[in-house]
């Protein structure tokens, strides 16, 4: 496996051309490169993103999806359309910066009721978005998060056979957020699993870099191993979660040393 950290574990601390250095400086040679507002979608800014990498490898890309993505599912031909324009240049800016994933969240849950999913005309859609990014030379991967659609692991059991060509990725806080197990989540996304975000909870629900709460990585990580030894592995946490970066350093080696525990 191979641990990396997303650049939204620095927002609100360095704008995003000036991550990659600090991550540098942590240790991390990979990264999801998080897009935050529509400027950085351009193409000239992700140009500009390149020659400033500091040799980290961009394997995903992240964007702030709730500007566009649930606009993508539409029932409004114009509204769709809009949407996958910025979409378009989403998949530009990953493969100008060589990134072969776009981490997706598709439609959210706006209302508290039950929802009952078409996953016949989800999945029409979605397949459509795979062709749209695979054509620059990206993949599709959908994120688990406790407010979406894609909220629960039965949502991938019934999605991802209709999905050839999409991939998922776990995120271990959002699945415990959801009130779920997350083997559940690596059981249902099975052999599609293509990035895994790491974050952790309090008893409180707050969350907390990895280490610092209450989740067991060793055994997620242990079971990942199994089936995907080439995983990688992104350090997600959020402004609030530390308060210097030599505690996301110490997270950061904490995960490295389970790593190393577990290949033993």
């Amino acid at each position: 496996m191979i641990l990396g950290i997303s650049t939204a574990s620095l927002f609100g601390r360095a704008v995003t051309e000036d991550s990659f250095e600090i991550l540098r400086r942590l240790g991390a040679d990979t990264a999801e490169v998080f897009l935050n507002t529509f400027s950085e979608y351009e193409k000239p800014f992700a140009d500009s993103l390149v020659p400033r990498l500091c040799g980290i490898k961009a394997h995903s890309v992240h964007c702030l999806g709730t500007q566009f993505e649930p606009q993508l599912f539409n029932p409004n031909p114009r509204v769709r359309a809009d949407a996958e324009s910025i979409f378009r240049k989403v998949c530009c800016a990953a493969f100008i910066l060589g990134a072969k994933y776009y981490t997706f969240h598709g439609p959210v849950r706006l209302k508290n009721r039950k929802y009952d999913y078409d996953y016949d005309k989800l999945a029409e859609q979605i397949n459509r978005l795979t062709d749209i990014a695979q054509s620059y030379g990206v993949n599709l991967s959908y994120e688990n998060v406790h407010w979406t659609y894609a909220s629960e692991p039965e949502y991938f059991s019934q999605l991802l056979p209709r999905c050839p060509d999409l991939y998922a990725t776990l995120d271990v806080k959002q699945a415990v957020l959801a009130g779920r197990e997350p083997l559940k989540y690596i059981e249902a996304m099975r052999g599609r699993i293509s990035t895994v975000h790491l974050c952790d909870v309090c008893k409180d629900g707050s969350t907390a870099l990895p280490g610092k709460g209450k989740i067991d990585f060793e055994k997620i990580l242990r079971e990942i191993d199994r089936e995907y030894p080439n995983m990688r592995l992104m350090i997600e946490a959020y402004s609030e979660d530390f308060r210097t970066l030599d505690e996301l350093r110490q997270s950061y080696e904490y995960i490295a040393d389970i790593m190393v525990k577990i290949k033993k």
